[in-house]
């Protein structure tokens, strides 16, 4: 089932607004979240404002800022569609990759992904960028034999290229995994 789009953004008192039309109300109880707090996630982040009313959402606002928040929407229910759960960061990364990050030479590992969607499986969860950077990097990783990652702490380097290579373990591309600390000097 898909969503469908009733109309295209249209004026309104210099605003633009746009409704859809979700197929399966159960799940738009987990779309809009406890207390629509992902709706307003949605609204605050994109300055919009969301109206929804049973099945419908309006969506009102700027012309831009309307198109990307009904393309937020679509892909947290798709979300939803193929079973995932929705928490505040997956929103926040939809909202940040609104657009594909530069795509490099492709490799056999890459078509694993369908349609450019990064997901990294392991045996306990399932693994995405949040950033297109960080999705760069998994392309990185997946294109490349060596990649050096370099940034600030806590982006999640380190994180997404173990969750890469258990992946490519599981996945039977590589033998074993050998993990290795820096060596650091204690001043």
């Amino acid at each position: 089932m898909t969503v469908r789009a009733l109309n295209d953004p249209t004026p309104q008192d210099e605003a633009f607004q746009t409704q859809l039309e979700f197929p399966d109300n159960r799940l738009l109880i987990d779309l809009f979240g406890e207390f629509n707090r992902n709706l307003v996630q949605v609204e605050e982040a994109l300055s919009v404002q969301v109206v929804h009313q049973g099945n419908r959402l309006t969506v009102f606002g700027e012309c831009a800022d309307v198109g990307r928040a009904v393309e937020v929407l679509e892909a947290l229910h798709r979300r939803l569609e193929a079973g995932r759960e929705i928490t505040p960061g997956d929103i926040d990364a939809e909202i940040r990759m609104d657009e594909e990050a530069a795509v490099g030479p492709s490799s056999d590992q890459m078509e694993l992904f369908p349609r450019g969607k990064i997901e990294i499986k392991t045996r306990k969860k399932l693994v995405e960028p949040r950033t297109r950077a960080q999705k760069a990097y998994v392309r990185s990783l997946f294109s490349n034999e060596l990649v050096f990652g370099i940034g600030p702490a806590g982006t999640g380097k380190t994180y997404l290229a173990v969750a890469v290579g258990v992946n490519m373990f599981v996945n039977g591309h590589v033998d074993r995994i050998i993990l290795s600390r820096p060596a650091v000097e204690a001043g």
